[in-house]
């Protein structure tokens, strides 16, 4: 039979990694530079919808001139929520994750768009639905706006999940 190998277990507040440790330098954007993050995922089913919203607000507070746009499943993560009402949590934390996210970002400067097309049709959102600060655009205006930030040398984060 194999030995176990025994250590003591960690306390809480313990590191389990080097967090300190930096290996790139702390680069900031350049006047102009931009950033576009277009995301295509079901909210709460994952991770990448809220850790792309970060990152977001990491370019944003880089420097960049930062925008968001939701399509698809993406959505209905901007819009207004809650249990047992708008707003509340409910049950416990993390159903005002996403939204209190997006009103932070708006609340930074952050320029945040949603599909009206995969809003109406494919998730039955009204525009009234959408969290203040949010644009709705017209499908056609999701190429356009890669276009306009391609042309533009922006950094592009695209996240598709489904």
């Amino acid at each position: 039979m194999a030995q176990r190998v025994k250590v003591p277990p960690p306390n809480k507040g313990d590191a389990i990694v080097d967090y300190e440790e930096k290996v790139f330098p702390d680069h900031k954007a350049n006047p102009g530079d931009k950033a576009l993050f277009l995301i295509h995922t079901v909210p709460y089913e994952g991770s990448v919808g809220g850790i792309n919203l970060l990152t977001a607000l990491r370019c944003k507070r880089k420097g960049y001139d930062v925008s968001i746009v939701f399509y698809g499943p993406g959505s209905s993560i901007p819009v207004y929520r809650g249990w047992p009402k708008i707003g509340e949590d409910g049950y416990g934390a993390g159903i005002q994750l996403l939204s209190n996210l997006v009103e932070k970002l708006i609340a930074e400067g952050i320029k945040v768009y949603a599909c009206r097309f995969s809003a109406s049709a494919l998730q039955g959102h009204r525009e009234d639905d959408f969290i203040k600060g949010v644009r709705m655009i017209h499908p056609t205006d999701i190429l356009d706006i890669v276009i306009e930030h391609h042309r533009a040398g922006a950094m592009l984060f695209s996240t598709w999940t489904v």
